[in-house]
């Protein structure tokens, strides 16, 4: 069977029952199959997840096969701080969830995912074997937004074990073919690949974080984002067309309701420390833009990026460097959505070769360095093309 386009899936999969055979998601070496009588769980998996992994319906058999239940109490209270309290704990994140650990054997772990504001405590039964029970007190909107990140880290955990880079970057994508944009924190990778998306008709990979690798042997590069919340920065909104449909449009983020009237920054705010960002999710963004999703495009080209709030207008050279650090692999706490620590997955050998061969690829790609000031809001399709052109590709779709 073919994947369907992920809005088909979404209606397709919306209030699945178990016995309809469940359905998968997959890219690339990464398989999960899910079995959920949870209401409305399905129809935020389509919305958040298939975008990036496409949906087929039915299980398959070979993939990482996960259960959703809903239970009526689950062994370890979340207020019972003695006996948590006794048992090893693990923090990916301060500000995320921590797993608690009541039985970890090389047959079966069994974890609690706990401290979560907006979620209830989620039981993660996995055997080795690679099938995976999740149980769950209550089908709010926190809980089923907690299954849905444990999927997510289900996916990428697979993806980065078989050896797939992941790159700290942005994407825009046309006619399949994508062009990276990648450099440090607040370089503004995410407003050029929003502008891009929005203002002259490319389609959106990524606004954060990259996986590339290759569909088969010999076969070109492809790159796909990761299902993250994206952080659109308001001043690029201060003038766009869209501004008011994101102050209107019910977001996830702010409890289903619209944002409301976004403030206006001065026009220098785009340090760390002083922009001002409206979140939502990639379908939110799809559905308030009318901006296409691309999450299999081939890279043709990289920008690297410096926005300059003291600069007016822009300036565009070749990059001279043999191996720009902006094209090296993310490391350390940044790939804790990707790493297995909790061991919940069979184990996998990864492809290394495979691995040094797309990022060879990748870093012999056509490579331009672009420094802009904060008038490409208003001036955008005009710099987009001067960027484009820098690369020898066409900026704006006819």
């Amino acid at each position: 069977m073919s994947a369907e386009p992920w809005s088909a899936a979404r209606a397709r999969i919306d209030g699945r029952r178990p016995d309809d055979g469940g359905f998968t998601l997959s890219r690339w070496c990464a398989r999960v199959s899910v079995d959920s009588d949870l209401p409305g769980l399905n129809e935020l998996i389509a919305g958040l997840l298939g975008p990036y992994f496409p949906i087929v319906p039915g299980r398959d058999l070979d993939a990482v096969g996960v259960t959703v239940r809903r239970t009526e109490r689950l062994p370890v209270a979340s207020d019972d701080l003695e006996a948590v309290s006794r048992t090893p704990q693990l923090w990916l994140d301060e500000k995320g969830p921590r797993f608690v650990v009541l039985d970890h054997t090389p047959e079966r772990a069994v974890l609690l995912r706990d401290m979560e504001a907006d979620s209830d405590p989620v039981l993660i039964t996995a055997e080795r074997s690679g099938r995976i029970r999740i149980d769950v007190t209550d089908d709010g909107p926190g809980t089923r937004r907690a299954v849905v990140r444990l999927l997510t880290f289900l996916l990428c955990g697979q993806l980065h074990a078989a050896g797939v880079p992941v790159l700290h970057g942005s994407a825009v994508a046309r006619d399949g073919q994508a062009v990276l944009i990648a450099g440090p924190t607040n370089a503004g990778k995410s407003t050029l690949a929003f502008l891009a998306a929005t203002l002259a008709g490319w389609d959106f990979v990524s606004d954060d974080s990259l996986l590339a690798w290759r569909d088969g042997p010999g076969g070109p590069p492809r790159i796909s984002g990761m299902p993250r919340r994206m952080g659109i920065s308001v001043g690029s909104l201060l003038t766009h067309p869209d501004r008011a449909r994101f102050e209107r449009h019910p977001l996830r983020r702010y409890d289903g309701a619209p944002v409301g009237v976004l403030p206006t920054p001065p026009a220098d705010a785009w340090s760390r420390e002083t922009r001002v960002r409206l979140y939502c999710d990639v379908d939110e963004f799809a559905a308030v833009t009318g901006v296409a999703l691309e999450q299999n495009a081939t890279p043709t080209a990289v920008v690297l990026p410096t926005a300059d709030p003291g600069m007016t207008g822009w300036h565009i050279e070749e990059a001279d460097d043999d191996d720009p650090l902006e094209l090296h692999p993310t490391e350390g706490r940044n790939l804790r959505h990707y790493v297995d620590y909790l061991h919940l997955l069979p184990p996998r050998e990864a492809d290394t070769r495979a691995r040094a061969d797309v990022l060879d690829a990748l870093r012999r790609l056509p490579r331009i360095r672009v420094r802009y000031g904060p008038d490409v809001n208003t001036d955008f399709p005009r710099f987009w093309n001067d960027v484009t052109a820098a690369l020898g590709l066409t900026a704006v779709r006819s």
